[in-house]
């Protein structure tokens, strides 16, 4: 009987702690966000192209990924402007390279080609100034030679912009 008490205090004591070791200071969730609880909203301009490298709605593409990616992963609410974090940028590039080199006969040629997405972002936690960055991120994916870089599908872009994003997001919010 004395185990079968000690076994249900036990159980209880678990259960009421429960709470508490989630609460911990309150800055961590699920999502691997870090944001202080005095933090509520977040701005996001958008991201201009003046390198007018790329699809025509690059610029819509990224500012919307960043938009919904914030959204989705936070619980801070979108603001035009002044938000406790504020995202600001452009695109810097938008470039296509060689990835792997073949050599046919006399002649080098890509094998794949490599296309890399350049973002400045500027970042601004105005509740605290210490975290703020000015930082160029790039990613890049290969693609098909025989691929006209015009011709890729659109979920491309999108792959490659969500991954850029996950990058920032990641720096800006789960200070990884």
């Amino acid at each position: 009987m004395k185990l079968k008490n000690n076994l249900i205090k036990l159980y209880t004591f678990g259960l009421l702690s429960l709470p508490l070791l989630f609460s911990g200071c309150g800055v961590y969730s699920f999502t691997g966000t870090t944001i202080s609880p005095d933090i509520k909203t977040i701005s996001i301009q958008n991201f201009e192209n003046p390198t007018g490298e790329g699809p025509a709605n690059l610029t819509q593409i990224v500012t919307n990924n960043f938009k919904n990616y914030y959204r989705r992963n936070t619980n801070l609410t979108l603001l035009q402007q002044e938000g406790d974090l504020q995202l600001e940028g452009q695109i810097v590039s938008f470039t296509v390279s060689p990835a792997a080199i073949e050599r046919e006969g006399e002649v080098d040629r890509a094998a794949l080609n490599r296309l890399t997405l350049g973002v400045q972002v500027r970042y601004t936690n105005s509740k605290n100034p210490e975290e703020n960055f000015d930082q160029l991120f790039s990613i890049s994916q290969d693609f098909d030679e025989n691929t006209d870089v015009t011709q890729l599908p659109p979920a491309f872009i999108e792959e490659l912009t969500e991954r850029l994003v996950t990058d920032v997001f990641n720096k800006t919010v789960a200070n990884w």
